[in-house]
């Protein structure tokens, strides 16, 4: 099973590789098409039953209790950042294949043992790289997000992501039949603690908060050269300035809390024009709910004032806010156990990154496990995770689902 998997996470590095090292397949391009079709036959050739549902979710299931509809989901996503490395998410589905498949053989020994079936999961545009919000499968699984409005979501040059899923064949029209009670997914941390704490297994019980503020700041058009400057009304000046207010914000409050400004774009985006409309995404993230919020709301009053003098007003485009979430104890609490039993060292945690089991964990209880990440690195082509602690999560993952898929 080892050298399947790492076969396998080779395999799919290939897809959308950059010449880097990294990968790049954001969600309905080409290359998420042709990761899809190679896991589709990875799932039919493990005598898994292929589903495709509405929003493109993949679903592999392995009819355990052909009686029961109830089912633990396993999962995880396909789809990358531009600057995606070769472990996020695709980690998470290839183990739940090979997990799932393990699973079916062991069941398949001990008939009338397994009292739930198993689906693999390949949530659609996790990442929210080319079409946002992020987790927007799980979202729409999970009932958070209506349908209509996830299909109409468009990217930066009006391609909606309906369009994107038709485009490579990925549209389904049915959702998935059986009735999920468990969802597990398997994720490289993407942060520093259990490589900084010499920890093999991570069990995540929560989640930090998160407060995501998209802002268009709106000025005039102009010429560069002859406009006189106190004429201008220069958008990209207040970003500039705004943007800069927020990192100081930031480093000034000492909460802990993490920030950024991570996009933005410009129109009309000509060096002799003064910008008229710029939008920056910015984001604050802690522990604490309250003090993310708190961070948001004197960000945009600073903001506010900050850019009033140059005659650019201020616009709220979106105001995502997410808030801490405990996730399954009972799931947590068998992940710890299993990891005992299999003689590897664990911690509890919280993720700060948003996954598909925090979308999931809305209805349905959702257990997170994590193996560490070296250097704490990941959306860079040099993320990194040693097969050694890629095999202890797989083991992991099997015997957890292994558990639920057959306790009382």
């Amino acid at each position: 099973m080892t050298s399947t998997l790492n076969s396998l996470l080779e395999t799919f590095a290939r897809i959308g590789a950059t010449p880097d090292g990294g990968v790049c397949r954001l969600t309905g391009t080409s290359e998420d098409g042709q990761a899809r079709a190679l896991l589709a036959a990875e799932i039919s050739g493990r005598q898994l039953a292929l589903h495709v549902d509405p929003i493109g979710n993949m679903f592999g299931i392995a009819s355990l209790a052909p009686s029961s509809k109830d089912a633990v989901v396993v999962g995880s996503h396909l789809d990358s950042q531009p600057t995606g490395g070769r472990f996020d998410g695709v980690y998470g589905v290839l183990a739940g294949l090979l997990a799932i498949e393990a699973v079916a053989a062991r069941a398949a020994v001990e008939p009338g043992k397994a009292r739930r079936n198993l689906a693999l999961a390949n949530w659609t545009n996790e990442e929210g790289a080319r079409f946002q919000p992020s987790l927007t499968g799980s979202s729409v699984f999970a009932g958070t997000l209506a349908l209509d409005d996830a299909l109409a979501l468009a990217d930066g040059t009006g391609v909606t992501l309906g369009e994107a899923l038709t485009a490579i064949g990925y549209r389904g029209t049915a959702d998935l039949t059986l009735e999920p009670r468990r969802y597990v997914e398997l994720h490289v941390e993407q942060g520093p603690l259990l490589e900084e704490e010499g920890v093999e297994i991570g069990v995540v019980t929560g989640c930090w908060a998160a407060r995501k503020l998209s802002l268009v700041f709106h000025g005039e058009p102009s010429h560069t050269g002859p406009t006189r400057m106190a004429r201008r009304r220069d958008a990209l000046r207040a970003a500039a300035r705004a943007i800069e207010l927020h990192h100081c914000l930031i480093e000034l409050s000492r909460t802990g809390a993490h920030a950024s400004a991570a996009r933005i774009t410009v129109s009309p985006n000509s060096p002799n024009v003064t910008p008229s409309r710029v939008q920056v995404w910015f984001e604050f993230r802690h522990e604490d709910a309250a003090i993310a919020r708190g961070l948001g709301d004197r960000f945009l009053a600073e903001t506010r004032a900050a850019v009033a003098s140059l005659g650019v007003d201020v616009e709220v485009a979106a105001d995502e806010q997410r808030g801490t979430a405990a996730l399954d104890p009972h799931g947590a609490a068998l992940t710890a156990s299993v990891a005992r039993d299999l003689g590897f060292s664990l911690m509890e945690m919280k993720t700060i990154a948003g996954h598909d089991a925090l979308a999931l964990n809305k209805c349905v209880p959702a257990s997170l496990i994590f193996v560490p990440s070296r250097d704490g690195l990941s959306h860079n082509p040099a993320e990194f995770t040693d097969e050694t602690s890629l095999d202890k999560g797989l083991a992991v993952l099997t015997e957890v689902i292994w558990r639920l898929v057959t306790e009382e």
